[in-house]
C-alpha cells in the first residue's frame, strides 16, 4: 500500500482542494474529510468484505509498470490482458481480503503506538536528516486522494495482516537436501557439438508456380488477412495537456517559494580525500607519517596501496557520510585531517580539501520548475473537476462535439486503427491516450460512446467508433510479392529440417559427426557450457530441452529463428553445491520462498471454508 503512493511524495505544493483537516483522530487529531470514489461494480465478495475496482486499480498500475520494466517496452492492456495481469491483482486482493478476515476473528489488533511507529519509519515520510516530516506526510497523502483517516486505516490493516502471517515469514522452510538436489539439478550444464544450418543460405529450392502461390495464399489466411480497423473520435484529458493552459502567477510562485524554503535550500559540502586500512595498527603508523608532513596520496599508497584517485571521497553532505564520520570529517580545517576513526568498514583517515559553503537557492533560480510543478498540481486537481463537468455535459445528453465546444475542449479524430495502434501502413501511432484506449475502442458498438474512462491516476478518454472495417484477406493481386516471398523463405525452412533430421539420424546410427558435416560443408562447433536456460548460448530453447533429456553421444535438432541446429552431446558438467555456498544459499532462499509461497495459497484456500468468495468474471473482464 505504501509503495502505491510514493511516486506522488514529491509534490511542493499542500493543495487547497480538501481544505483544512478537521480535528478528530486521536493520534494525529485529523478526520476523514474525503473518500476515493469508484465504481460499485464489485469484483469479489469474500465473506462480508465487498472487493471494488478502486481497490485493485493501483495495484494493477504497478504490477504494468514491473512488466513494462521488465520487458524494456511499455506493455499494453491487450497484453496485459494476454498475461492475466487482471485476474492477479484481483486474485492478490481476495487473499489479502482472507487474510484480514481470519486476522480479525483471531481477535488481532494493532495499537496506535505501534501504527505511529510502522508511520513514522515509512522513508517516503522522511526528510534529508531521516527525521519523519508531518507537512511531507500531509502533501504525500493529499496527491494521492488519501485523507489521514483512511490511511492509517489501510497502514493499520497492513500491520494486522502481516502479524497474522508472521509465522510464514524469513523462516527457512527447505530442508538443506532438497536445496542441494535443486541447486545440482539448476545448475548442471551441458556441451555440444554442433552444426548450424541457415535457412539464408539454403539453395537451391524451386519456383513457385501460380497454382502454388494459390495454395500458399489460401493455406495461410490468417497472415495476409488485413486485421479489423475502426474510425475513432475521441477526447482525452491528461494532466500533461492541462498543465500547458494554466497560467501560475508569480505572486503564487513566490507564495510556493516561501512555504518551502526548505526544499530549496542547499547544504555545507565538503570535499574530502580518505585513505581505508584494514586494521587499527597500520591506520594508526599512516597517521603519524601525516604528522610529520608527508604527503596524503604518498601515505595512501605506502600504507593502504591506494593512488590518488582512490582517496577521493568526492564532495558530500554531511549526511552522506556515516555517522561515525561526519562529525569529525565537518569540524576539520582546510587541509587537516582527522585521526583514525573506526567504522564497520574498517579504519579512516580523512581530509578536507576544500568547502563549498551551504547557500540559499534564489527565486528567480527556482521559478521556472517551481511554476511548472505548480501548474502540474494544479492540473492534477482539475483535472477530476473536468471529468465530472464532461460527464455531465454527455450525461444531459450532448453529442461529443457539442461537449467538447462547451468546455473548450480538443475532439480527435483517427481514421483507420487497429487493436494494436497502427495504421494500415503499418506505422505506430504514437498519439493514442494510454491505459485501456485501444482496448475499450475495439470493445465498444459501432455508432456508441464508451464509457469515461481513467488513464491511471492522470488522465481520462471517452471514445465514439464511428465505423469498422472488418478483417479480409487481401487478393492475391495486391500481395503478390510478399506471398511469394513468404513460400521461399517455407521453403527453406523446409529444407533446412529435412536435411537436419536426415543428419541427425545419420549421427545417432553411427556416423562421424565431423566428417559428416565436412561432406555437407557445415562447420562444426563445440559449445561453451551450457545452461538449463540456454541464457548466451544461441541454441533454441527446444534444441537445450532436448540435450538435458539426451544421452552422452546422442543427438538432437530444432529450429531457430533464422536457422536450424543439429547438436550432439558430448559431455555433462555437475555441479557441485559444496563449492558454491553462496550460490546454494540463494537457490535454499528462493525455494523458501516458493514453499512459503505455496503454504498461503493453501491457507487461503482453506479460509474460503469459513469465508465464501466469489468472483465476478465477467465484472473482472470489463475493467481490465
Amino acid at each position: 500500500m505504501l509503495g502505491a503512493i510514493r511516486k506522488r511524495s514529491g509534490g511542493i505544493v499542500v493543495k487547497g482542494l480538501l481544505g483544512l483537516l478537521i480535528l478528530s483522530f486521536a493520534m494525529w487529531g485529523v478526520a476523514d474529510v474525503y473518500s476515493p470514489g469508484g465504481s460499485d461494480q464489485k469484483l469479489a465478495e469474500v465473506g462480508d468484505v465487498e472487493i471494488l475496482p478502486e481497490h485493485v486499480r493501483k495495484d494493477y498500475q504497478k504490477e504494468i509498470d514491473r512488466l513494462s520494466e521488465l520487458f524494456g517496452m511499455r506493455i499494453t492492456s491487450e497484453q496485459a490482458q494476454i498475461f492475466g495481469v487482471g485476474q492477479s491483482v484481483v486474485q492478490r486482493a481476495v487473499e489479502r481480503a482472507l487474510f484480514d478476515l481470519a486476522a480479525r476473528d483471531l481477535g488481532i489488533i494493532a495499537s496506535d503506538a505501534m501504527v505511529l511507529k510502522n508511520i513514522k519509519n515509512e522513508p517516503s515520510f522522511k526528510n534529508a536528516n531521516g527525521e519523519f516530516e508531518r507537512t511531507r506526510f500531509d502533501q504525500i497523502l493529499q496527491a494521492n486522494r488519501l485523507t489521514e483517516a483512511s490511511f492509517v486505516k489501510l497502514a493499520r490493516g497492513d500491520l494486522i495482516r502481516s502479524m497474522y502471517l508472521s509465522m510464514f515469514k524469513e523462516v527457512p522452510l527447505s530442508p538443506e537436501s532438497m536445496a542441494k538436489v535443486l541447486f545440482s539439478s539448476r545448475n548442471e550444464q551441458r556441451i555440444a557439438e554442433t552444426v548450424t544450418i541457415e535457412y539464408a543460405k539454403v539453395t537451391p529450392i524451386p519456383i513457385p508456380n501460380e497454382a502454388d502461390l494459390i495454395q500458399f495464399h489460401k493455406s495461410n489466411e490468417k497472415k495476409f488477412t488485413s486485421p479489423e480497423y475502426r474510425k475513432l473520435t475521441y477526447i482525452n484529458l491528461s494532466t500533461s495537456e492541462l498543465s500547458k493552459e494554466i497560467a501560475v502567477s508569480d505572486q503564487a510562485v513566490a507564495e510556493a517559494y516561501e512555504e518551502n524554503l526548505g526544499e530549496f535550500s542547499e547544504p555545507e559540502r565538503r570535499d574530502f580525500q580518505q585513505i581505508r586500512f584494514e586494521d587499527e595498527d597500520t591506520a594508526k603508523q599512516a597517521h603519524s607519517q601525516l604528522k610529520k608532513g608527508i604527503d596524503f596520496v604518498t601515505v595512501a599508497k605506502d600504507f593502504a596501496n591506494m593512488n590518488a584517485e582512490a582517496t577521493n571521497l568526492g564532495n558530500m553532505k554531511k549526511t552522506e557520510l556515516m555517522p561515525v564520520l561526519a562529525k569529525a570529517a565537518f569540524s576539520l580545517a582546510i587541509n587537516d585531517f582527522t585521526i583514525p576513526l573506526k567504522s564497520v568498514l574498517g579504519w579512516h583517515i580523512l581530509r578536507l580539501k576544500g568547502i563549498t559553503p551551504a547557500r540559499q537557492k534564489s527565486l528567480a533560480e527556482v521559478k521556472p520548475n517551481l511554476k511548472k510543478q505548480i501548474a502540474d498540481e494544479l492540473a492534477f486537481d482539475s483535472l477530476y473537476k473536468l471529468a465530472n463537468q464532461l460527464e455531465d455535459e454527455l450525461g444531459g445528453g450532448a453529442s461529443l462535439e457539442e461537449a467538447a465546444q462547451s468546455l473548450n475542449l480538443s475532439l480527435i479524430s483517427q481514421d483507420k486503427v487497429d487493436n494494436m495502434g497502427r495504421t494500415p501502413e503499418g506505422k505506430m501511432i504514437n498519439n493514442l491516450p494510454g491505459g485501456a484506449f485501444l482496448k475499450v475502442a475495439f470493445s465498444t458498438n459501432v455508432g456508441e460512446e464508451s464509457f469515461l474512462t481513467e488513464i491511471g491516476d492522470d488522465g481520462y478518454f471517452i471514445v465514439r467508433v464511428d465505423n469498422v472495417i472488418e478483417p479480409a484477406l487481401k487478393k492475391l493481386e495486391s500481395i503478390r510479392a510478399k506471398v511469394t516471398e513468404a513460400w521461399n523463405s517455407q521453403q527453406r525452412r523446409n529444407i533446412a529440417k529435412q536435411s537436419g533430421e536426415k543428419m541427425i539420424k545419420s549421427l545417432n546410427a553411427g556416423a562421424n559427426f565431423t566428417k559428416l558435416a565436412t561432406e555437407k560443408g557445415f562447420k562444426l562447433k563445440q559449445t561453451k557450457p551450457i545452461s538449463r536456460s540456454g541464457e548466451s548460448s544461441n541454441l533454441s530453447s527446444e534444441v537445450v530441452r532436448k540435450l538435458f533429456d539426451a544421452k552422452i553421444g546422442f543427438s538432437v535438432g530444432g529450429a531457430n529463428t533464422d536457422s536450424f541446429t543439429v547438436a550432439k552431446l558430448k559431455q555433462i558438467v555437475t555441479a557441485n553445491p559444496e563449492a558454491n555456498i553462496n550460490k546454494l544459499k540463494t537457490t535454499s532462499k528462493k525455494l523458501s520462498d516458493s514453499i512459503r509461497n505455496d503454504l498461503l495459497s493453501q491457507l487461503a484456500t482453506a479460509l474460503q471454508k469459513n469465508y465464501p468468495v466469489e468472483i465476478n468474471k465477467q465484472a473482472i473482464n470489463e475493467l481490465f
